[in-house]
């Protein structure tokens, strides 16, 4: 794509089968409706029954961690210092576009709520748990149908599809932890929402370098002072995804 393009047909065509083929795919794992908020799906069957007092909406494969990771290293480095390990393998083209990177949720909740860092999960025991970042009065009612640290299951309807994993949902967690403690969550929602409007990414040059996932590497950098805001120091370390409390203070290093 030429710098300063808009998306070709090809690559516009190649993204939107890839999010069917994630969402049909989550749709088998978890149902029609979505976990959080228990919003059903408007392209459920007719003997689908809805949840009394829940909404229906069209239902997206939202991502954990960005697409645009795949393709940028200094975001990959920086993911991997909040994880306490290597995210390379875990960060490719492939696995970003995974069931364990993704879950159903409502298009605005996923917009500005999730990808806004409002809300997160925490996995702890190979459980989920639902943790809010913003204040009550700008969370939607998806978020608000659960309590605080409410458990949301995943994979009630197969086991065969791979639930989200912890790590990525805790590393989600710890961004969003640093983010909205430093002020910085809105501005870099609107850079990562940019970005996905341009060819999930591919996008060079000056445009490149002041809208991109690259910009949240410079500003949790600078944001290195905010360390012993980053964590809870309930997340205890484990091989399922929970961090460790000393990744609290890795951050600076």
């Amino acid at each position: 794509m030429a710098k300063g393009g808009t998306p070709t047909p090809s690559s516009i065509s190649t993204a939107s089968k890839n999010q069917r083929d994630l969402k049909k795919k989550l749709l088998e794992r978890d149902g029609w409706f979505s976990r959080v908020g228990y919003v059903m799906d408007f392209d459920a069957p007719a003997h689908i029954t809805p949840i009394p007092g829940a909404a229906a909406s069209v239902l997206e494969a939202a991502l954990i961690i960005p697409l645009s990771a795949s393709k940028n290293h200094s975001l990959r480095r920086t993911l991997s210092i909040f994880a306490g390990q290597d995210m390379e393998v875990l960060l490719t083209a492939a696995n970003i576009n995974d069931s364990s990177n993704a879950l159903l949720l409502a298009s605005d909740t996923h917009r500005y709520y999730f990808g806004a860092f409002r809300f997160g999960l925490e996995c702890r025991d190979k459980k989920y748990f639902i943790r809010r970042l913003a204040e009550d009065r700008v969370l939607n009612g998806d978020v608000l149908a659960h309590v605080d640290g409410e458990e949301i299951l995943f994979g009630q309807e197969s086991h065969e599809i791979a639930k989200p994993s912890p790590l990525l949902c805790n590393v989600h967690l710890a961004v969003g932890h640093v983010l909205r403690n430093s002020g910085a969550a809105e501005m870099i929602s609107k850079i990562l929402q940019d970005e996905e409007s341009f060819n999930d990414g591919n996008v060079d040059g000056d445009y490149w370098y002041r809208v991109s996932a690259s910009y949240l590497d410079r500003e949790l950098t600078a944001l290195q002072g905010f360390d012993t805001l980053a964590m809870d120091d309930n997340m205890d370390a484990d091989t399922d995804g929970n961090l460790s409390r000393s990744s609290r203070h890795t951050i600076s290093t």
